[in-house]
């Protein structure tokens, strides 16, 4: 049961062959179907503390943590707007506008309906919003969904729709078959063009600490040995959801 100021805490163990896809922690309220405004707290720094043996070794136990960390860094707040709008996506830097900019969801009603994105702008951090109102289901919860988004949210702004991502955009199984023309075993995606790897080692007593929201990231495949940890996420109270 969630509540005000909740943890979650898990132990886990990954035999040898097991992975976890590439995610993300949290998403916006909007994005997690009827139930994404009914809780009152939401996940806001991922942890975890590995419990393995020190003469772990990637290279041949597997099992990294994959992180994919943004390449250049981003203008202003990031992760979450003051009144507590969560970010979804973002605007690459281009000649133009050399500074890589968060996108927001504004939810407006809490019904997954009539939400809109916007940016903040340097200086007096007011929003300037970059697509119409729209219904985010079913547009952000089908696989292509960064495409479609692109096509009928910023239809008339080919400058906004060129340079628009998604954090993590929804995926089906036939994206793992495309990428490699095999079923995906963990062997570890590759970076993005605006994306850097950082592979962090299992090894036993290594503390790792990220945003819930933001660090796309995955388990590549252990090999020949049990990986064990204890992970978990601090959470943080949810939006007030206003009367209709």
């Amino acid at each position: 049961m969630y509540g005000k100021g909740s943890t979650e805490i898990s132990y886990t163990r990954f035999g040898p062959g097991a992975f976890l896809k590439r995610h993300v922690d949290e998403h916006h309220e909007e994005l997690k179907g009827v139930d994404g405004w009914s809780k009152p707290t939401r996940r806001s720094l991922s942890w975890l503390i590995y419990l393995n043996d020190q003469d772990w070794k990637g290279s041949r136990d597997g099992g990294q943590l994959r992180c994919f960390e943004r390449k250049q860094r981003p203008m202003g707040r990031i992760g979450s707007s003051a009144n507590g709008d969560l970010q979804i996506g973002w605007l690459g830097a281009t000649p133009l506008d050399s500074t890589e900019r968060p996108v927001y969801l504004d939810g407006k009603k809490h019904n997954h309906g009539d939400c809109a994105m916007y940016i903040l702008n340097e200086g007096d951090g007011s929003k300037t919003y970059i697509s119409k109102s729209f219904q985010t289901n079913p547009i952000m919860y089908v696989a292509g969904s960064e495409q479609l988004t692109k096509k009928l949210l910023f239809a008339d702004r080919k400058d906004l729709a060129d340079r628009f991502h998604l954090i993590e955009p929804p995926k089906s199984r036939i994206s793992d078959i495309l990428k490699r023309d095999k079923t995906y075993l963990g062997w570890g995606e590759d970076a993005a063009t605006d994306e850097v790897l950082e592979d962090v080692e299992p090894i036993g007593g290594t503390l790792v600490i990220f945003d819930s929201v933001l660090l796309p990231h995955e388990v590549l495949a252990t090999k020949n040995r049990e990986r064990w940890s204890c992970s978990g996420w601090f959470h943080e109270d949810q939006q007030q959801v206003l009367s209709s």
